[in-house]
């Protein structure tokens, strides 16, 4: 009610608005019955009763108009726009919070282990029993090989100017030795065929074999590998043995090395499969 009084009614516009409707209503029924086909519902017929429909709505309801609904339409998109906003600068604000709380923690355990790390004195170094340092040098055992990488070690390192004084290096000299030993057992293990294996075994067993022995070793090793050796002579055969300082021939003869003995000694002691291919 007092909406109708606040806006008094304009009957021109009105008595428009209803011939208006009247136009349309009698463009609805000519087209209904009186054009063929009769009584079908065509698009036209459909779009003017839109239009009368919304005309007699914005005529009943003061707030009903197309103008009103497009803007109401704008206004929400407005509104999401701003919601978006909004959600992306809580955003922000929670991670700039969230940087600042983790900043203020990680400076919090910074102090705390600076501040504390040197409470305490620090202990003091007593003297190494020299009993001590055998036990440690000892659990790496000692042979010709690892003597010699140990004397090799110290070279380099004499040349390049350290100082290998002191029993901490002795120990240290000694564990690397048979570190590097280890290594080498571990390459030459990947590579190795079975057959050299064996034939380390034969050499490890007698004091040298001559090489025509070697040779006919080899032959047996060839005819039973015919597929994958029979384009390899001798020389080939034996070049990873010798390359791998495993063997060394002298005079006529080939002869197992230290390292070849230490190497037999290491796959016994540790089970390491030798019924390899090839």
């Amino acid at each position: 009610m007092e909406n109708m009084e606040n806006n008094p009614k304009n009957w021109f516009v009105r008595i428009l608005i209803i011939l208006f409707c009247l136009g349309i209503a009698s463009m609805i029924f000519f087209n209904f019955f009186c054009v063929e086909p009769y009584g079908e519902f065509k698009n036209g017929i459909f779009f003017l009763l839109s239009i009368l429909l919304i005309l007699v709505l914005a005529e009943s309801f003061d707030n009903f108009s197309i103008g009103k609904i497009v803007s109401i339409k704008r206004e929400i998109k407005n509104k999401e726009k701003e919601n978006k906003k909004l959600e992306q600068r809580n955003t922000e604000l929670i991670s700039h919070i969230i940087s600042i709380t983790n900043t203020q923690t990680q400076k919090q355990q910074s102090t705390n282990i600076f501040g504390d790390y040197y409470s305490d004195k620090p202990n003091v170094l007593q003297p190494v029993n020299n009993d001590t340092v055998q036990e440690l040098i000892d659990r790496i055992g000692n042979s010709v090989v690892i003597a010699d990488i140990e004397n090799n070690i110290k070279k380099e390192l004499v040349e390049k100017g350290f100082d290998i004084t002191g029993e901490t290096t002795k120990v240290l000299l000694r564990h690397l030795a048979g570190s590097q030993l280890l290594l080498t057992f571990e390459k030459i293990n990947i590579a190795i065929f079975g057959s050299q294996i064996r034939l380390l075994r034969l050499l490890n067993s007698s004091d040298g074999i001559s090489e025509e022995d070697v040779s006919q070793y080899y032959s047996k090793v060839r005819l039973q590998f015919s597929e994958i050796l029979n384009s390899w002579e001798l020389g080939d055969y034996l070049s990873f043995l010798y390359s791998s300082m495993l063997i060394i021939k002298q005079d006529n003869n080939i002869y197992i090395t230290n390292l070849g003995v230490e190497y037999l000694v290491w796959i016994t002691k540790n089970r390491i499969k030798e019924d390899k291919p090839l």
